[in-house]
């Protein structure tokens, strides 16, 4: 079964790992993985258990999911997810734009989807975009580049 993965997130998933899946409606499965290896910007892992290409096609389009713990700390200027959804954003000249409300993934990069007063605004995430984040005290400062708004 191939996986698509962040770039970064490529090398956590090893052989032995038991990973959490979820489909569309929330259900869990939890499943160790056999065997794992790179194939293009992919991971190609067999699940044990999972001996059949019926019982791979089962699995399609779930959610993969890996405890904090198994990822380990992140570098310096990445985040979890699920610690900057919520925190308050500004521009670099002091406007609250409103809240981060979603993290898309895209293939270039991921977009954040702010939501506030004026509506809402994506914002790429790129260096030239988020100029800071300080998770501990919920703010994110961003450039509004031009046609962003």
């Amino acid at each position: 079964m191939l996986i698509d993965l962040a770039r970064d997130m490529i090398g956590l998933f090893v052989e032995r790992l038991e990973v959490r899946t979820t489909d569309e409606a929330g259900r869990e499965q939890f499943l160790r993985i056999e065997r794992a290896r790179d194939h293009k910007a992919r991971k190609l892992v067999k699940f044990a258990g999972v001996d059949s290409v019926e019982q791979a096609e089962g699995l399609r389009s779930r959610g993969v999911w890996l405890r904090r713990a198994q990822v380990g700390p992140l570098e310096e200027g990445r985040w979890f997810v699920q610690d900057i959804v919520g925190i308050d954003v500004y521009t670099d000249e002091g406007e609250h734009l409103g809240t981060l409300a979603e993290v898309m993934h895209m293939p270039a990069n991921d977009v954040y989807v702010v939501r506030g007063g004026g509506g809402e605004i994506l914002l790429p995430v790129i260096e030239q975009v988020v100029l800071a984040v300080d998770v501990p005290n919920g703010r994110m400062v961003v450039h509004l580049m031009e046609g962003l708004r």
